[in-house]
């Protein structure tokens, strides 16, 4: 795909990432409403709410920092997931340290982690999730033992301790399910979007998307300026190879003449069907002399092929060369490469055609 397109979908990713930052970021604003709750009945000292107030506010810059400025596509999971409930739930452990009567509230901010979690980790590391959040839990409840010195309530410490271990049990069980759900849905998508935007028979761009490329490519041009080269390419005497040896091997045909023609073309360049026998190839960055040399590359390719049964009958193309033209509109480049290819099927074939750049408006 070329750098615009497929820069403007990472732009559209990162920003899903950011948003799911800041709803998560909500989250910590509820529990600090919950926690100033807590403070206004004294069962959580003010201290310890602004300490914990200013250590969410802390963590939340510094994330925005990182999703602002993309440090986190140096991660191998972009969006942070992990080490955001991670944190979560460390926060969690020492709000229950902190507070000797608030550990009511450990269930609440475990099931919005665990929520959380279920948008991105996979099975595994949700169960690692869950191992983290009971140690974590057992850690807090034994050191606040130890700082509040107060005999503890085995059987209201119990009942707390088998909540969160069955709904965190039950919330991982929950989130792994989901998220093979997703998984499963990822690949639909996945299947549908080369439905919609491969020709099923060459596996090369459909005509649909090709002319999105070509349309994104000029709106590029448009914008930052620079060369871009189309080439309307043409199958010689097609109809002759189907009539002669049948439809499987004119398919056999169109599916090499493609494959050929993606290896000598860059990484940035596009090839899709454009209909029938007939291909388009978007060249940006491509000069005239670029263009033409790639072309004539091509038809060397395409002729040194031997897919038909008889190899003494060679596949050829015509190839029809147009360069974007100041402020040109998308049908009047294609009309030109088109006017262009039937100019080299009119020379004798297996040639390439440069169509005149159009005369620049006075203005």
């Amino acid at each position: 795909m070329p750098d615009s397109f497929s820069s403007s979908s990472e732009v559209r990713k990162q920003s899903v990432r950011l948003k799911r930052f800041q709803i998560a970021s909500s989250t910590y604003a509820f529990g600090l409403f919950f926690l100033a709750l807590c403070a206004r009945v004294e069962l959580f000292s003010l201290e310890h709410l602004l300490l914990v107030g200013l250590a969410f506010l802390g963590i939340n810059i510094a994330l925005y920092a990182v999703f602002r400025n993309g440090l986190n596509l140096r991660f191998k999971d972009p969006s942070l997931t992990q080490l955001q409930v991670s944190i979560g739930a460390l926060m969690v452990a020492i709000i229950l340290v902190l507070g000797e009567h608030v550990h009511f509230l450990a269930i609440p901010f475990y099931s919005s982690l665990f929520v959380f979690a279920m948008l991105q980790l996979k099975p595994m590391e949700l169960v690692r999730l869950e191992v983290f959040v009971l140690v974590t839990y057992g850690v807090a409840v034994a050191i606040r033992q130890e700082i509040f010195a107060t005999p503890p309530d085995l059987r209201i410490e119990l009942i707390y301790a088998a909540i969160v271990a069955l709904s965190s049990g039950w919330y991982a069980l929950a989130a792994s399910y989901i998220s093979s759900l997703r998984a499963r849905l990822r690949g639909s998508v996945q299947a549908l979007e080369q439905l919609a935007t491969r020709d099923s028979l060459t596996d090369v761009w459909n005509r649909r998307h090709i002319d999105f490329l070509l349309a994104s490519e000029l709106e590029r041009k448009a914008r930052i300026g620079g060369a871009l080269c189309i080439c309307m390419v043409d199958l010689d005497h097609f109809k002759s190879v189907n009539d002669r040896y049948g439809h499987p091997v004119g398919d056999a045909t169109l599916q090499a003449v493609a494959m050929a023609m993606q290896t000598q073309l860059r990484s940035i360049d596009q090839l899709g069907r454009f209909g029938g026998e007939e291909f388009l190839i978007v060249l940006p960055g491509a000069t005239l002399a670029d263009a033409t040399r790639c072309a004539e590359r091509l038809l060397r390719s395409i002729e040194a092929l031997t897919v038909l049964p008889d190899p003494a009958q060679k596949v050829t193309i015509s190839i029809g060369l147009a360069e974007c033209g100041t402020g040109e509109a998308p049908g009047a480049l294609l009309a030109r490469a088109d006017a262009a290819l039937y100019q080299a099927k009119q020379q004798g074939r297996n040639r390439v055609a440069i169509s005149e750049l159009p005369p620049v408006a006075i203005k």
